[in-house]
């Protein structure tokens, strides 16, 4: 059985949904329609020339990248140069382009989650925690017996968070009192009269991105014809969601030692050192592809070194002054392993539902060549 792209849209909502996308990005559906039909799905980096070509000779219906494709506005398509001359091909060859990027940075488990696994970082917060992430008071009651099915939920999903324990929620129970209208359907009490019944009140904390599911879940299993639920916005943010990381590494190790290790995990030889290289580090922050711009939150959250892609000169002079230690490697080498993960996760995904789906990594390459 075929799925389709917006299957496989719903699919990576599960993982990276887009509310956790900053508000300058462009996530999702880039060209194409939602409708069709995949049999065949590719996943690359950046839809460049020779990805392109790739995507047409495995004759692919749908091609997944992680840098936006259409990121900034265009004013005109012209067939005849680049980008005109691959929408056209896309538009041709019936291949719908999707895109998960900055999502995919903040996800749990996304880009910057695997890239600390890769330097054996603990992971404590984001660096910048996602606007998508901002939390919600969640005031729900239900009849007597049904408390631990609302828990249930919060424990699959795993959500409610306070600090490091999840599904955690607080129950009061006492008397709700309603009026059923002659057309109603009340679970418990009689139509024309004020009815008084056991209820119990469950609070529970919920990040924006999981709300919609957990609602959805609530009201499937919730045995009133009207749910009483409030939502309430809070102040404050998932802290684990979000661009970039900060965690302790299990050991302190040199500046110089920790930027070799960095090198090695990511096989890019386009690394460089800001810092004493003797300088001992435990407390690392990492933000893979251009995080440049977030080296002084990392400071602010305590981080001795920053490691992450294209550093500007005044940059590291300012982090210099703090005494902020910084590691810049490549853009394309700390990002290009979050590909065969991406394609992991569908390729699961498709085998849980059966669905007939061939699944390509495209080959890439970094557009920068050491000269040495």
């Amino acid at each position: 059985m075929a799925t389709t792209v917006e299957e496989i849209t719903r699919a990576f909502e599960e993982w990276t949904p887009n509310t956790l996308a900053e508000d300058w990005d462009n996530v999702g559906l880039q060209l194409g329609s939602l409708k069709a039909k995949v049999k065949k799905l590719g996943f690359a980096l950046d839809l460049t020339p020779q990805t392109l070509s790739q995507a047409i000779s495995y004759g692919l219906d749908c091609l997944v990248t992680h840098h936006p494709f259409l990121f900034k506005s265009i004013k005109n398509i012209c067939w005849d140069s680049w980008p005109g001359s691959a929408i056209k091909t896309l538009c041709e060859k019936n291949i719908s382009l999707i895109s998960l990027h900055t999502n995919l940075d903040a996800a749990q488990e996304g880009v910057s989650d695997i890239l600390a696994k890769l330097l054996h970082l603990k992971v404590e917060r984001a660096i910048l925690p996602s606007k998508g992430a901002a939390k919600y008071l969640v005031s729900l009651y239900v009849p007597k017996g049904y408390e631990e099915k609302i828990r249930q939920i919060l424990l699959e999903e795993k959500t409610s968070f306070r600090g490091k324990y999840y599904a955690c929620s607080f129950a009061v129970e006492g008397k709700g009192s309603f009026f059923p209208e002659e057309d109603s359907r009340p679970f418990v009490g009689e139509s024309g009269k004020l009815n008084i019944v056991p209820e119990t009140k469950l609070e529970f904390l919920v990040p924006g991105y999981q709300l919609p599911k957990i609602i959805s879940k609530i009201k499937e299993i919730h045995p009133y014809e009207e749910v009483p639920f409030d939502v309430l916005p809070l102040e404050t943010r998932d802290a684990k969601v979000g661009l970039g990381r900060v965690g302790l590494l299990p050991l302190e190790i040199t500046l110089r030692e920790l930027a070799l290790k960095v090198s090695e995990v990511l096989q890019s030889k386009a690394v460089f050192m800001v810092g004493d290289p003797q300088k001992l580090v435990r407390k690392v922050a990492l933000c893979a592809g251009a995080g440049g711009e977030l080296f002084k939150r990392a400071y602010d959250r305590g981080a001795e070194v920053y490691i992450t892609a294209e550093v500007k000169y005044h940059q590291a002079r300012e982090a210099e002054t703090l005494g902020l230690s910084l590691i810049s490697c490549g853009h394309f080498e700390s990002e290009i392993f979050i590909v065969p993960q991406m394609a992991e996760f569908i390729k699961s995904w498709a085998a849980a539902r059966d669905l007939d789906l061939e699944v390509f990594v495209l080959k890439e390459k970094s557009p920068f060549l050491p000269v040495f």
